[in-house]
Order: structure tokens, then sequence, then C-alpha cells
């Protein structure tokens, strides 16, 4: 539509052009009209060459419009369905990259989340076994009965196993105790720190049974290792930790083959089987 205008404009100058010019060729016109068509032809001219240089313009538009036109066509591709597939696809990118942004930050939100809960069984764990040597120590706390030691080592180890033996429990602890607080390098130093073990045993404390048994293993070349560790599986099995008192009891066969405990840890483990 835009070019048959074109060309029509081209018409109409082409023939007010052929007219000036057979106009300018009678004799009677005066120099001075001649003069005025000659400038008015030179502007005929030039906008017809101007008229020449738009045609040309759009004559290679349309060939670069029809040669891609071309190219969608052999290929197949509807032009408009392709410039509309495009930005679809544009836009389901875009939709895509913002949903997995958001899955990331959903799945760290998560990961923070688990972290701060761990963080905080940790806390309570520690806050519980600070708790429970406390109450241990504050709940079997006596007065050291120094009247009853006589200051002989041995003499007082077995006045205070003798306590134990009729199961006063809290009196055996504190006598043991002193001992200890005397001398921690006496042959029965590991001995005193075994029967303290076997004291909260008897009184059912088995937490802190387990941390005066774990204390014997301390004393190198104790004799009382391989009792303390079949005592240890003893208290998680009354914890009602199979697993670990299983662990215990293995610990015992494998550490202490020769010991004459291995056939009592043998039967305690297929009780746990």
């Amino acid at each position: 539509m835009k070019l048959s205008k074109i060309t029509l404009i081209f018409i109409t100058l082409l023939g007010i052009f052929l007219i000036f010019g057979c106009s300018a060729n009678q004799p009677d016109i005066s120099t001075e009209e001649g003069g005025l068509v000659d400038e008015m032809a030179g502007q005929d001219q030039s906008e017809i060459d101007e008229l020449f240089q738009i045609i040309n313009q759009n004559e290679s538009q349309q060939e670069e419009s029809t040669g891609e036109d071309e190219v969608f066509e052999l290929l197949g591709i509807d032009k408009k369905q392709n410039e509309q597939g495009t930005v679809q696809e544009q836009t389901k990118s875009e939709d895509q990259l913002k949903n997995e942004i958001e899955m990331l930050e959903q799945r760290l939100a998560d990961k923070d989340a688990e972290i701060n809960e761990l963080k905080t069984n940790v806390e309570q764990k520690d806050n519980e076994i600070n708790q429970l040597e406390a109450g241990a120590t504050q709940q079997y706390e006596t007065q050291v009965s120094t009247s009853e030691l006589t200051g002989n080592f041995k003499q007082d180890y077995q006045i205070a196993w003798q306590e134990y033996n009729n199961r006063r429990y809290k009196s055996a602890i504190q006598m043991f105790q002193d001992l200890l607080a005397i001398d921690q390098n006496n042959s029965l130093s590991d001995n005193c720190r075994y029967w303290i073990g076997e004291c909260y045993y008897g009184l059912g404390d088995f937490n802190q049974a387990i941390i005066e048994f774990t204390k014997v293993f301390s004393f190198t070349n104790s004799n009382k290792m391989a009792d303390a560790q079949l005592k240890l599986g003893l208290c998680y099995w009354r914890l009602g930790d199979s697993q670990r008192a299983a662990q215990e009891f293995e610990r015992l066969i494998n550490d202490f083959p020769d010991s004459e405990y291995i056939d009592k840890a043998r039967e305690f483990l297929a009780r746990l089987q």
C-alpha cells in the first residue's frame, strides 16, 4: 500500500517535469521565466532522486523480510508461532528459575532449623550430665569421719571394704574417697575407685556407677580393669541400653581374653540377642 502511494507521487511529479520542460522550449518566454523553470526542474529532479532512494530502501527491506520468511518456510516454522514460542520459553525459564530458588531457600531454612534443634539437644544433654553428677554428689555426700581412719592405708582400706560388704554404701563411699584424697598413687587406689563404683551400683545409681567404673581405666596396669569392664556392661543393661551393654561385653571379650569374666560376658551377650 505504501509503495503504491510512492509510485503515484512519482508519476505526478514526472508529469509536472514534462510540462515545465515543454514550456521551456517556447521562444516567447523571457529569460527570467526560463530561469524559474530551470530552478523548479532542478527541485523536481532532487525530489525524484529522493523518491528513488526511498523506493530502493523499501524494496531492500521487503527483500530481507521475504528472505527471512522463506527461511522459516523452508524449515517448516511459522514465524509468528516461533516468536510466540520464544517468549513463552523465556517466561517458562524465568518461572522455573524462580521456583528452584524458592526450593533452595526452603531447604536452607529447613537445614538451619535442624542444626538449631541439634544444638539444643546437645545443650540439654550437657545440662543433664552436669545435673546428674551434681545430684549424685549432693545425694551421697556425708561428713568426713576421719576418726574411723587409722592412718594406715591398707588397714583403712579393709575397714572401708567391710563397710561395703555390710551394705553401708554411703559410709564406704566416703571412706574410699578419703583414702584417695590421702594418696592417689597407692597400689590400692585403683581398688578404692572400683569399690566406689560398686557402692553406687548397689545404691541403684547406675549413671554415677558408670562414671566411677570408667575412672578405673585411668590407673595404669590396674588389676580391676576387667571387673570394671564387666560392670559397665551391667550398668547399661540396667539402664535399658541393650546396644551399649552389648558393646561393653564385647569389649571385655576382645580386650581381656584371659579374664575370668569371659564366660559371663558371653552369657549376657546371648541374653541380649
